[in-house]
C-alpha cells in the first residue's frame, strides 16, 4: 500500500494511508460486566466513532436538522463548523461585528472565528445543550483530513460539548459516551440498559 506523509499544522496529521472501513463497535449495554453496561447504569449514552488512519476519530452530528461528519478535538475549547459549510447547516454570523470571539483555542491557521446561533444540535440520539457554535475557515486542515477519511469533514467537536456532557472516549473500540441529562452521573434502572441493548441489536 502506498503511504504518503503529509502535514497539516496544529491538527498534527502524520503519515496516512487510504482509509479502510472498520466494523462498527458492538454496543452491549444490557450485558453485565461490560463497560457499556457500567456507563449505561450511570446514565451515559454511547455514540459510535469512526477512526481515521491518522488516529483521529469522526462522529456524526446534526445541526439545525442537517447532518455532517465532525472530528473530535479535545485540544479545541469550542465546537467549530467549517466556514465554507456554514450555509449547509443554516448558520450565519452575528451582525454588527458581535460575532467575533476573543479567546478560542483553534487550530493554527483557522483564521477569524465568529459565533452563530443554532436551533438544534444532536450527536447520535443525544440532544446537545448548546445554543451557539463557532464558524472559522479551516479549509486546508479539514481538507487534508477529509481526503484521508474519504468523506467530507464539516468541522470539529470541542471541549464545550465534551465538558457539558461529561464525555468519555473509549479510543480502542472506538466509542463516545455522553451524559444526555444535565445532572451528575447517578444509577439508573437496570431495565433501561437492557432496553437500550435490545434497541442496539435491532
Amino acid at each position: 500500500m502506498d503511504c504518503r506523509p503529509f502535514a497539516a499544522a496544529a491538527l498534527l496529521f502524520g503519515a496516512a494511508c487510504t482509509q479502510e472501513a472498520a466494523p462498527s463497535p458492538e454496543y452491549r449495554p444490557g450485558d453485565a460486566g461490560t463497560v457499556d453496561h457500567a456507563l449505561c447504569l450511570l446514565g451515559y449514552t454511547a455514540v459510535p466513532l469512526r477512526e481515521v488512519t491518522t488516529g483521529h476519530h469522526l462522529v456524526d452530528a446534526e445541526i439545525n436538522g442537517r447532518s455532517g461528519s465532525f472530528v473530535l478535538d479535545t485540544g479545541a475549547n469550542v465546537t467549530v463548523v467549517q466556514q465554507g459549510q456554514a450555509e449547509q447547516f443554516g448558520l450565519s454570523g452575528q451582525s454588527g461585528g458581535r460575532g467575533a470571539i476573543g479567546r478560542a483555542a483553534l487550530p493554527a491557521g483557522a483564521g477569524v472565528a465568529t459565533q452563530a446561533g443554532v436551533d438544534s444540535f444532536t450527536i447520535g440520539p443525544v440532544e446537545i445543550r448548546q445554543s451557539r457554535v463557532v464558524m472559522a475557515d479551516m479549509g486546508q486542515l479539514l481538507g487534508s483530513l477529509s481526503q484521508v477519511a474519504g468523506e467530507q469533514v464539516a468541522g470539529l467537536i470541542g471541549q464545550d460539548v465534551l465538558t457539558e456532557h461529561r464525555a468519555i472516549v473509549d479510543v480502542a473500540r472506538p466509542m463516545l459516551y455522553l451524559m444526555a441529562e444535565d445532572e451528575d452521573p447517578a444509577p439508573v434502572p437496570a431495565d433501561r440498559c437492557s432496553e437500550a441493548g435490545e434497541q442496539a441489536a435491532s
